[in-house]
This record gives C-alpha cells, sequence and structure tokens, in this order.
C-alpha cells in the first residue's frame, strides 16, 4: 500500500511518495547517491534487494514504482521490481525507458505501476506518463492523482484517499498542504487513511522530491509521517551543471 501525489508548476516539479510496507520488513536506507553511464542518480535503497521505490536523475527524471497487487503474478522465478527502478534510474528522457522496458523480459517481474516524471518543464502536457505490468502485458494508463496502491480493499482505500485529497489539496495548491495530505489519517487512522496504520502494516517513509533547472532534492523521513520524524535531505546539481554532491544533512 502506498501513494503517490505531485504538484507540477513552471520551474519544475514537487513529488510525494508515502511507503507502505508490512512492519517487519527491513528498515531502507535515507537516498544514496549513485552513478552510471555518466548519469549521477540518487534513491532511498531497501535493503532486502538492493533496489528502490523511487529514483531522480541529474537529467531531472524521476521514477515511482508502486506494487499493482490486482494483477497477476507470473510463474517464473521473479527479480526484485527495486531492482527494475535502479535500472531505469540513469534514462535521460522518456523515450530511454520505454526503449528499456521494451527489450525487458516483464514476465521476470511481479506486477507494477511505474510513474515517469519527465525532466522537460516547457509544458504540463504528458508530464507524468503511468505504465502497468499486469502480469500479461505493459500498457500506458492515465496519470490520475493521486496514485494508490493497496493489497487491502483497494476500491474502499483509493475512493477515501481521493477523498482525502479534494478535500486538503483545496485551490491554490501548495507543497504545505502536499505534506499535510500526507500526514492525514482522514476519516481516521487506519488501513483508509494516507497516512496507513494497521496492525501488520502501516506507512514506514515519507519523501519529498523536488526537481527544478538547477538541482533535484529528496527530504527523507524515515518512519510514519505523521509522527514528524527527522528529515534527511540530500541534492544533486541538475546536468548542465558540474556534477557534484550539493548537500547531505539532517535537519
Amino acid at each position: 500500500m502506498c501513494t503517490v501525489s505531485w504538484l507540477l508548476h513552471e520551474s519544475g516539479y514537487d513529488v510525494f511518495f508515502n511507503r507502505d510496507e508490512q512492519k517487519g520488513r527491513a528498515i531502507a536506507f535515507s537516498p544514496q547517491l549513485f552513478a552510471h553511464r555518466s548519469t549521477a542518480f540518487m534513491m532511498p535503497v531497501d535493503p532486502d534487494g538492493g533496489g528502490t521505490w523511487m529514483a531522480t536523475n541529474q537529467h531531472g527524471l524521476s521514477l515511482c514504482l508502486l506494487n499493482y497487487y490486482q494483477g497477476d503474478i507470473p510463474e517464473l522465478p521473479l527479480i526484485s521490481r527495486g531492482l527494475l527502478v535502479k535500472m531505469l534510474a540513469p534514462s535521460a528522457m522518456v523515450s530511454d525507458v520505454v526503449a528499456t522496458l521494451n527489450t525487458l523480459h516483464l514476465g521476470s517481474y511481479a506486477p507494477f505501476t511505474l510513474l515517469v516524471f519527465a525532466p522537460d518543464l516547457s509544458s504540463r502536457q504528458g508530464h507524468v506518463i503511468a505504465f502497468q505490468w499486469d502480469g500479461h502485458v505493459l500498457t500506458q494508463r492515465p496519470s490520475i492523482e493521486p496514485m494508490i496502491s493497496s493489497s487491502v480493499a483497494f476500491t474502499e482505500v483509493m475512493q477515501a484517499r481521493r477523498q482525502a485529497h479534494t478535500v486538503i489539496l483545496t485551490a491554490p495548491r501548495s507543497v504545505e498542504k502536499a505534506w499535510e495530505f500526507h500526514r492525514s489519517h482522514v476519516p481516521e487512522a487506519g488501513y483508509k487513511s494516507v497516512c496507513m496504520h494497521r496492525d501488520d502494516a502501516n506507512t514506514v517513509s515519507f519523501t519529498h522530491l523536488k526537481v527544478t533547472p538547477e538541482q533535484v532534492e529528496m527530504v527523507y523521513v524515515d518512519g510514519p509521517p505523521c509522527q514528524n520524524g527527522e528529515a534527511v535531505t540530500t541534492a544533486l546539481v541538475r546536468k548542465n551543471q558540474p556534477l557534484k554532491l550539493v548537500a547531505s544533512d539532517q535537519g
């Protein structure tokens, strides 16, 4: 169960991700810097598989992956979906992501929804692209905000969270309202709320990604966002700037 929302604006975009997991799953590492094919990218790391659910690079392209529990799990031995995100993370353009997906044998991956945030800031149209692998075929689907994943009562959860999104993110929309949405317990703290709480699972982290023409920045909160835990900020300059890690601090 996860929830992703975003804000698009003239100078870039912001992405907000609540990651929901079973309580026994290993604690993830805060965003780390990587480089591959002359491209720097950063992502939080899941120690169970070495992959991630969210990545961004110095081109300004970002990826978010949600499990698609309503699909059919292939019978072949499976590769971690988080490693797919890591593989795609150095992509410079959406077309690079599509080209790579078309070369893969997706039957080795459990069903997923992949959101791709394009680095082209010149147009708000087509800025967010959603791909869905249902275990049989890969299709492009509407990128309807917020994007939701749930293994429990999907329709109920989707309706409750989208209603909360409509109520909280009233115009004018803002980063502050997006944070409020991802901390929210509407209609109450439980399996339907954006900040999710169940006996066996809960929201384990919150990530705010900010992309501008100059740099990309990840603010990572380990733990349920309703607890206002310590945030770790990591930033990387964009491709047209000298390659270096700008900041990695706690605050």
